[in-house]
């Protein structure tokens, strides 16, 4: 396929954590993928759909047996932001990081879904001819990054957490996990060995992320600090406040993204 492994994995992830989240009291998912020569008529028909490629596509199918999406929750399924989970369950994030992987890899996603029977999402990942260079090449996109770089990530949100976590692993990185800036602190004991802080700015009812990354380098002066967000008022109100070698990176992104930020900052601590 025509696709970066790592993202293809988050993206799936995703798909997973959203079907789950559809399902409260059980039910099933299945994975499919097949070969398809062509996009379905009705993807065709859409302004910025693909072309086919000389092999055609992989179309992967998730299956879920949740409560399905009505029309006007399926229309606004990848906006950035856009929810239908209560607070403090998810940023609705994940959905519009898959359509940007989707896309980013030359193909398309369709949704079926349907009020109390459930919801089939289906990614059309390009195949490549054998002579073609793969679109993302992984070993690239590490190279920018150190490798076992020595990375505390903290986010309070589970999903987001164990997809950025995938990313910083196939960039070769240690991670260790904090799901709270209280937590980071803990980890940011006398002998840690940390090179790189990557903090969400809003992290629940506790510590922000820019109250954290101020202690962590008043303990650790050499520290690199990237912040990140899904919103722009909190990336403006960090970009106004933070010293000039911390860096911004606003969600969704996707891992080359995340590695040139890396890189960046890294290079500037």
């Amino acid at each position: 396929m025509l696709a970066d492994p790592g993202e293809l994995e988050a993206a799936l992830l995703n798909i997973a954590i959203n079907a789950r989240d559809a399902m409260p009291d059980g039910g099933t998912l299945r994975f499919r993928a097949e070969p398809c020569a062509a996009l379905p008529r009705e993807i065709r028909t859409e302004p910025d759909a693909p072309g086919a490629p000389d092999d055609g596509f992989v179309a992967i199918s998730i299956t879920d047996t949740g409560g399905g999406m009505p029309d006007e929750v399926k229309e606004r399924a990848f906006e950035p932001i856009f929810t239908t989970k209560e607070a403090g369950r998810g940023t609705g994030l994940g959905l519009s990081t898959v359509y940007g992987f989707v896309k980013q890899s030359r193909g398309a996603v369709a949704i079926d879904s349907t009020p109390g029977v459930g919801t089939t999402l289906t990614l059309y990942i390009p195949r490549p001819r054998a002579v073609d260079a793969p679109l993302h090449d992984e070993a690239n996109a590490a190279k920018v990054v150190p490798t076992g770089l020595n990375v505390l990530l903290v986010e309070d949100e589970s999903e987001v957490r164990a997809v950025v976590r995938i990313f910083l692993e196939t960039l070769r990185c240690n991670v260790t996990v904090a799901a709270s800036g209280e937590q980071a602190l803990l980890a940011l004991g006398p002998n840690a060995t940390f090179d790189l802080l990557l903090t969400d700015i809003a992290l629940g009812a506790g510590m922000r992320g820019t109250q954290l990354a101020a202690l962590a380098q008043k303990r650790f002066p050499s520290l690199a600090v990237l912040l990140m967000s899904g919103f722009s008022s909190e990336l403006l109100d960090a970009d106004r406040d933070s010293p000039p070698t911390w860096e911004l990176l606003r969600k969704p992104y996707s891992r080359d993204e995340l590695a040139r930020a890396i890189a960046l900052v890294v290079g500037a601590a």
